[in-house]
């Protein structure tokens, strides 16, 4: 399995998981020039910008580690590109993160 195919595999597992937790998902992999959004649901009233990492050979914390202050930089710029066409007052960043010992969902995660 190739890296893009592993990825989009974690992408959907996420999506699964999220919508169990009575999430809406409204967008996949939004591209902006500086990156892109891999999920981005509704939970409730507030707007969720998702990350996901998928590491099926990894542990917990390996993925969610990998988001780091760079990838959070041009997850907010996308986020702000994402909201000037999608006016939206409540907004967050949550981090999931799929390893052989589960789903980890981290909500607010920065």
């Amino acid at each position: 399995m190739n890296i893009t195919a592993i990825g989009l595999l974690g992408e959907w597992r996420a999506e699964r998981f999220l919508k169990k937790k009575g999430m809406r998902l409204l967008c996949r992999r939004f591209k902006t020039p500086h990156g892109e959004i891999d999920l981005v649901l509704k939970d409730g009233e507030t707007l969720v910008f998702a990350e996901v990492k998928y590491r099926p050979t990894g542990h917990m914390g390996q993925g969610a580690s990998a988001v780091d202050m760079q990838k959070r930089k041009n997850l907010r710029y996308a986020a702000r590109h994402y909201l000037s066409r999608h006016a939206h007052a409540f907004f967050r960043f949550d981090v999931v993160e799929i390893t052989a010992a589960g789903i980890r969902h981290i909500p607010n995660a920065f």
